[in-house]
């Protein structure tokens, strides 16, 4: 399998304060990463499944899996700025 990682990310700042697991606890200055397996979503009845991106904070190593939608709506209470490792 594949795994698409996105670089390190830091908060640069929070915008709006949220109660979705993992990103509750994120403070300005935190590293995270985003990742998704790079493998056919599937279908039923007519229907694409959700593909689903692994957060995960790299102090800690918690980690928490969103669909697209999901994670969009969580993403945009924050300001991220991309690192490199």
């Amino acid at each position: 399998m594949i795994l698409l990682k996105s670089g390190v990310i830091t908060i640069k700042r929070i915008i709006k304060k949220t109660s979705a697991i993992m990103f509750k606890d994120l403070e300005v200055g935190d590293r995270i990463e985003f990742s998704v397996p790079l493998k056919h979503a599937g279908k039923s009845r007519g229907r694409t499944y959700s593909t689903y991106i692994t957060c995960r904070n790299i102090a800690t190593g918690e980690s928490i899996s969103h669909s697209f939608n999901q994670l969009s709506s969580i993403i945009d209470k924050f300001e991220f700025e991309e690192v490199g490792e």
